[in-house]
């Protein structure tokens, strides 16, 4: 059984050894790195790498977990090596950037969960975000990177990202959802909207800028 204590034990240890490593540069070193983060990954999942990237990140959550409710310590598991399995592959663009997103996606969904463990999430998301600002990501990512900064009371990022979204995607389901956003904010307090960084009189302004982007993009 993967306990809390136990997952943030291993989790310590393997960055540890991965960044010791990778600070190296030395390329024997970097596969030494490969098949520290492969073996816990298979531990972890009984699954190959190349298994884990086939699979999307909700049947990761799926498999892992059993079929039943999320597995939250065995799923924040996979998302922290996934990631750190992405920091090693930094030199395959693709397939680091694969495994960034697959990581987001799940540290996401533990969060929208009301995992116990979502508080020692953030950084890390921060982390992977950053790592991920010159690539363009799925729908499914950038929905869920907006979710996860109005759940989190970061207002003015996911208004950035709902902008993002409308220009790049901009289909029925996102525009209901940026309309559903705002309405959401007007509900809130003076004192969280000044916490979210985006006070009322600017949640009006940005109504109307969002209905004028959506004008110029329909």
């Amino acid at each position: 059984m993967y306990k809390k204590d136990y997952i943030m034990k291993m989790i310590e240890q393997l960055s540890i050894a991965v960044a010791a490593l990778l600070g190296s540069k030395s390329k024997n070193k970097i596969e030494e790195c490969h098949q520290i983060v492969n073996e816990a990954l298979y531990d972890l999942t009984g699954m190959s790498e190349e298994t884990l990237l086939k699979l999307s990140h909700k049947d990761l959550i799926s498999i892992i977990s059993g079929g039943k409710e999320i597995n939250t310590e065995k799923c924040f598991a996979l998302a922290e090596m996934l990631k750190l399995k992405a920091d090693v592959d930094k030199g395959d663009t693709g397939r680091s950037v694969d495994l960034y997103i697959k990581s987001l996606n799940i540290f996401i969904e533990l969060i929208l969960a009301k995992s116990s463990h979502g508080h020692n999430s953030y950084e890390t998301i921060n982390e992977i975000v950053g790592a991920l600002k010159k690539y363009k990501i799925p729908k499914e990512s950038n929905q869920l990177l907006f979710r996860y900064y109005e759940f989190i009371g970061q207002y003015d990022k996911a208004e950035d990202v709902l902008f993002k979204m409308i220009v790049t995607i901009n289909t029925g389901e996102i525009v209901d959802e940026g309309f559903a956003f705002y309405e959401r904010l007007k509900g809130k307090t003076l004192v969280e909207l000044e916490n979210g960084n985006l006070p009322l009189d600017e949640v009006i302004e940005s109504l109307d800028a969002y209905r004028n982007l959506l004008n110029n993009h329909t």
